[in-house]
């Protein structure tokens, strides 16, 4: 398996923010630090993972600020997702660094949806 990713993120199509707390809660302690205005912020076990409903058109981001988790890459936090949630989610297939060309990050996409992945370019 490849190294783990410092943090986690994935974009979860129209959000439901209590199904994704009671996700969360199945997996880890959850602490609710903010849920306001469409921002929801919890300590989960010793992470800072947060939930921004409008981060995309119709996603949502859910983003683990530090990788204290058994995944490894955002794919399989997305399959993780996709199999609680039952909805689409999209992830890069890369892990991203700041200062990265957003022209890097239009293609690497990967869509679970319906069961299925698939590549594609997010533009």
């Amino acid at each position: 398996m490849t190294d783990q990713l410092p943090d986690l993120e994935i974009y979860i199509m129209k959000a439901n923010p209590e199904a994704v707390q009671s996700w969360l809660a199945t997996l880890f302690s959850v602490e609710v630090i903010k849920s306001a205005a469409g921002h929801h912020h919890y300590r989960c076990n010793d992470m800072d993972v947060f939930l921004n409903e409008a981060a995309e058109k119709n996603f949502a981001s859910l983003w683990f600020k530090q990788n204290k988790t058994a995944w490894h890459s955002d794919l399989e936090l997305a399959q993780a997702a996709h199999t609680a949630l039952g909805t689409e989610i999209r992830c890069s297939t890369e892990g991203w660094t700041e200062g990265q060309d957003n022209e890097d990050t239009r293609s690497g996409w990967i869509k679970l949806n319906k069961g299925l992945e698939k590549p594609f370019d997010w533009r």
